[in-house]
């Protein structure tokens, strides 16, 4: 695939390595999210329950969910996270595709039965008879979990979240939760958790006016090599987190999803940089070896030892923990307006 024309600097464009781009598996789909119809009165627990849903090449179909879920597997750590947060984690029978990132429910969660922390196989999901699975829609594919009807013609109802899908964004993650709160008959708690959310994040964008300058910002995903993934804005949230912040998040490229050598972050040269990795805790080392690392030592945000490391789940699938990373992100763009508490 050829590499997309560049929306960046001049300087920038002639240091990005050609043909860096590559299409991140499972997140090319214009899935949105799902809108719930309930018998009644939404969240008071009313059966049955008709969401209409998109699997993950954006068609949509129903799924009417008979009776409250009592048998449930959970594909992605912020879903889970949300189950317990909400009181149902004794409906979890089995759990997979764990970042292993930091969460407020780390004791929790690796009590849960994990099936995989990778995807599991549908074989795997198949011998725990739910009756529901909760999943990242990007696993609904034949050649991961399988797709939507594949479940339902055995009995399994299937709810998708959008968690690592093109085009996601903070309402997205909303949306999530408020299906979460309509299948489950936990409407109240679910809507009481997003107006607080919303509030506080609310809060950092009427402080943010007050801005007098925009530094750019690069996230980079480490991989544990010597070249950094790049996140575009439709992959992630925290582009939102820093424009939100009176800050600029750096598009390097039309692609979802690039690789990027150490020269393009030299070329790039970001005011800033936020550094994440999957399914890694040890964000310390990475944010060290950037520092440390003496081609780089021209970039200004090494030069004057700004990166920040940030949660892969939340940074770019949303969590629990959103309004807080939020809150962090806009101390470290702009911390003139946001002192440390």
């Amino acid at each position: 695939m050829n590499a997309s024309p560049l929306r960046i600097p001049i300087r920038v464009r002639a240091a990005l390595a050609a043909g860096s781009a590559l299409l991140l598996a499972g997140c090319a789909n214009t899935a949105q999210p799902a809108a719930v119809r309930g018998d009644g009165a939404p969240g008071q627990g009313r059966y049955p329950v008709t969401v209409d849903v998109m699997d993950d090449a954006g068609k949509k179909l129903e799924q009417t969910v008979g009776a409250e879920p009592k048998r449930v597997v959970v594909i992605g750590q912020a879903l889970a996270e949300l189950m317990i947060e909400f009181g149902l984690d004794d409906r979890i029978v089995g759990v997979g595709y764990l970042d292993n990132s930091y969460s407020k429910y780390a004791d929790r969660i690796a009590k849960l039965p994990k099936i995989s922390d990778q995807l599991p196989s549908r074989e795997a999901v198949l011998a725990l008879r739910p009756d529901l699975v909760l999943t990242m829609s990007f696993a609904l594919k034949p050649d991961k979990i399988g797709e939507i009807p594949f479940w339902n013609e055995r009995g399994v109802d299937v709810l998708p979240a959008v968690n690592y899908t093109a085009g996601r964004d903070l309402d997205s993650y909303y949306e999530d939760v408020r299906h979460l709160g309509e299948v489950f008959g936990r409407t109240e708690r679910t809507e009481a958790y997003t107006r607080e959310q919303k509030s506080r994040i609310a809060a950092i964008g009427r402080t943010a006016k007050k801005a007098t300058d925009s530094p750019e910002v690069l996230l980079v995903a480490s991989g544990g090599r010597d070249t950094y993934d790049y996140y575009a804005p439709s992959l992630g949230l925290v582009d939102e987190m820093v424009n939100g912040a009176g800050g600029t998040y750096m598009e390097l490229t039309d692609d979802s999803y690039a690789q990027l050598s150490l020269e393009s972050i030299v070329a790039a040269d970001p005011d800033k940089i936020i550094v994440t990795e999957f399914q890694k805790s040890d964000g310390e080392k990475s944010r060290d070896r950037l520092l440390r690392d003496p081609r780089l030592k021209n970039v200004t945000a090494i030069r004057n030892g700004a990166v920040m490391i940030a949660d892969y789940t939340t940074s770019i699938r949303g969590s629990l923990t959103l309004a807080d990373l939020c809150e962090d992100v806009a101390e470290f763009v702009h911390p003139d307006l946001f002192p440390a508490s």
